[in-house]
Order: C-alpha cells, then sequence, then structure tokens
C-alpha cells in the first residue's frame, strides 16, 4: 500500500468512490478497499473474505473498523456506478505508462491492442435480465443456459499486460457490437496510448474496422473464411508472389505481402493481405519418450498498415501477440485470480468486481516487478506473494494504512 500510494496517490482515488446508498453505514471505500484486498490476496468468494474480515486486529489496517458481511459486499456492489472504476484504473494505467513501469520490447513503436470475448460463468437455474440465453442438450432433454459474456481490451507485447477496458454483452446482441461499444470508450480515454487494434476473425465486419480507422487507429484482423472474395483473392495473387523466407529457432515461415486489395467491398477502402504458412518445432513425449514434431499451420492476417511503415513480420508477430488475451490474460485471470466465479449475479455488480479484479490485476503485479528487488523475486512467484501480504496483515495490529477521513462514512 506504501508502495501504491507513493506511485499513484492511491488513496485519493479510493476516497473519490461512491454508491447509491443513501445514508451509508460503511463508507464505500471501505466495501471497494475489502473487494481490492480479496483479489490481490486471491480469496476465492465473499464468504472467504467475510471469513478474514471477523479475524480482529487484521484488516481493520486496510479497511477499517466497520467491516462488512458477504451479503454487503454483493448489494453495495450492485449499487456502485462502474463509470468511477474505469476512471479509477485509467488513471492506474496513464501515471503507469509516464513512469515507464508499463513498457514495450525494445525497439517497438506502436502501442496494439487485443480485443476479445470471454464467457463468464453458466447456469442453469440462476439468471438476471442481463443474461444472455442459449439452448443445450441434457440427456435426451433441451434446457435453456444462463450466461453472461465479456468483451476485453488489454495491451499485448508489453510488460506488464494490463486490461484496459471491458463491456458485458446485452442479451440479443453480438459481441462485435459489445466491442465496437468498448472501443469508443478507449479511443476516448487512451487515445495517444493505442495505435493498432488487433482481433479474431469475427471482428473482420466493415462497421467494426470503419470505426478502428475513422479513429485514427490501424487493424490486424484474422481472415479464416475461405468462401470471401478477399480470402479468394489473396490466395491466388500469392501465387504470383515470391514468398519470404523466414527462419527462426523453432518456427519457419514463408510470407506472402498482398497490398492494395479492394475485394473487401463492404469497406470500400483498400487493404493488405499477410498470408503466412508456418512450420512449428516441438518437442512432445509420446509414451513416454521424448520426439520432435512438426506442426504446419496457415495464417491470413487483413491490415490497413502498408508494407512501407510496417513489415510482414511485424504484422505476424502481432497476429501471434494476440493469444497475450489469452494466456497472460483469460486464463491466468479465471486458474488464479477466480475471474469466472459469481461473487453475485448482478450485472453492475459483475462488471464492478471485473475492474476491481483489473486494477488489483495491475498493480500487484507492478508492485513484484517495479518494487521487488530481483534476488526475492528469484524464489517468490506473484502467487506466493498474495500468501506473504496475507501474514503481512497480522503484522500491523490494527493501525490504519489510511487518513480517518477516507474510511469516515459519507
Amino acid at each position: 500500500m506504501a508502495y501504491l500510494e507513493k506511485s499513484f496517490g492511491f488513496s485519493q482515488l479510493v476516497a473519490q468512490l461512491h454508491d447509491a446508498r443513501a445514508l451509508p453505514r460503511i463508507p464505500s471505500s471501505s466495501i471497494w478497499l475489502c473487494v481490492f484486498g480479496m483479489f490481490v490476496l486471491r480469496l476465492r468468494s465473499f464468504n472467504a473474505i467475510e471469513q478474514e474480515l471477523r479475524l480482529s486486529r487484521r484488516w481493520e489496517a486496510l479497511v477499517g473498523r466497520r467491516k462488512p458481511s458477504a451479503d454487503t459486499l454483493g448489494r453495495v456492489l450492485s449499487l456502485m456506478p462502474s463509470d468511477q472504476l474505469r476512471r479509477f484504473l485509467q488513471q492506474i494505467q496513464r501515471r503507469a505508462w509516464r513512469r515507464k513501469a508499463i513498457h514495450p520490447r525494445a525497439g517497438e513503436a506502436y502501442r496494439v491492442i487485443a480485443v476479445d470475448g470471454h464467457e463468464i460463468g453458466a447456469s442453469r437455474a440462476r439468471c438476471c435480465p442481463e443474461c444472455l440465453v442459449r439452448e443445450v442438450r441434457l440427456g435426451q432433454q433441451r434446457v435453456l443456459e444462463y450466461y453472461h459474456r465479456v468483451v476485453v481490451a488489454q495491451w499485448i507485447g508489453v510488460t506488464p499486460a494490463p486490461i484496459l477496458d471491458l463491456e458485458l454483452v446485452r442479451p440479443k446482441e453480438g459481441e462485435v457490437v459489445a466491442a465496437r461499444r468498448l472501443l469508443k470508450r478507449v479511443f476516448l480515454h487512451y487515445s495517444r496510448l493505442v495505435d493498432v487494434i488487433s482481433a479474431d476473425a469475427l471482428y473482420l465486419e466493415a462497421s467494426f474496422v470503419r470505426l478502428v480507422l475513422d479513429a485514427g487507429k490501424h487493424v490486424v484482423v484474422v481472415l479464416k473464411q475461405e468462401r470471401r472474395d478477399l480470402y479468394r483473392d489473396a490466395d491466388r495473387l500469392r501465387s504470383l508472389i515470391e514468398p519470404r523466407l523466414l527462419v527462426e529457432p523453432q518456427r519457419t515461415s514463408r510470407l506472402w505481402d498482398i497490398p492494395d486489395l479492394s475485394s473487401f467491398t463492404t469497406l470500400d477502402r483498400l487493404v493488405r493481405v499477410v498470408w503466412a504458412e508456418e512450420q512449428t518445432r516441438r518437442r512432445q513425449i509420446l509414451g513416454g519418450q521424448p520426439k520432435d514434431c512438426v506442426e504446419d499451420k496457415t495464417w491470413v492476417w487483413v491490415t490497413d498498415l502498408p508494407a512501407t511503415v510496417v513489415p510482414a513480420t511485424k504484422i505476424q508477430r502481432w497476429g501471434h501477440q494476440r493469444w497475450d488475451l489469452e494466456n497472460r490474460g483469460f486464463n491466468e485471470l479465471v486458474t488464479l485470480w477466480h475471474m469466472d466465479h459469481y461473487f453475485i449475479h448482478d450485472a453492475t455488480a459483475i462488471v464492478a468486481l471485473l475492474l476491481t479484479l483489473a486494477i488489483a490485476f495491475v498493480t500487484t503485479y507492478l508492485f513484484y516487478e517495479r518494487n521487488l528487488k530481483p534476488p526475492v523475486r528469484t524464489h517468490l512467484t506473484r502467487l506466493a506473494l498474495a500468501s506473504r501480504l496475507r501474514d503481512d496483515l497480522g503484522l500491523l495490529g490494527g493501525a490504519s494504512l489510511w487518513s480517518a477521513a477516507l474510511l469516515k462514512p459519507g
């Protein structure tokens, strides 16, 4: 907390949080700090944090003497506007970039954002007005299943790779519609920190690409639909072009760079296609014996960036770095941070929880990478750090980390 206070003025950001209660007995800042602490310490549920809060002379230092129950946490989060948490996250990200705590790889001039969707939980019993609905087969019957899906924007090719913003997919709308709503907000609040949008083939729609280009940004989108005129024209034209051979330690690629294609007729703009045939060498254990295997894959990307500005090799790298959103984003957040757990089934609370998780993720990562010395990190993982921080709460003896005004009911 001392690191966050010094680097980001953390208590001032927390003091700006509020909810819709008329006469709160427990301040909004205390409620939110409980949820923030729950994520930092990797606790699995509101019930788990309630059991921690019942311990005397531990959490008072962080959240104050009035400590909420699990029901209160869920009720208050459902009354907490998401815009203020988005501003909170934006302030953290901007200050981290200014301090060069978030930094791209050496020589990279572009800031690339990956956009993708992720499903959060599913239930055949509980639902809310904002749930998405689908039919699934259960034995000989077909039953309704309720779930939520969120579209996430995350920086890729940087360390750490934090989440910028997210948007819930609403009932009866597609993922791309929610993504357009998300990007409008990202371009408004992160304009200088976004140059390129990387996305899956689902997002190769004229409305989505036009939104990005009209904002003065660039796109790198996967092209998979073999029936598209753009795919067919690129496949036919590459037979007339000599590919570039790129040999790397674990991968050999043949790259075709096809500029100025007009086959994306609904976009009404010329686009460029980068076609890659890759052979990747992997070592696998088969029958208890190591064996070298070769995996062949074909990747096709559509972009508006000309070859004179960005070479095909960089388009290929950005296209593959989009998996950062899966590997360093969803996989870690689901496995180790309990992103898919329904702490409370309310759309407003779900967004508030996910934004708080994004804040906890980036601040914990920055503390680990920027504040701890290399010898300390040698034998301390970020997961083990959560256990160390949990133990440290008992050392404070209830002494407050904040000013009295921060944890005073409004």
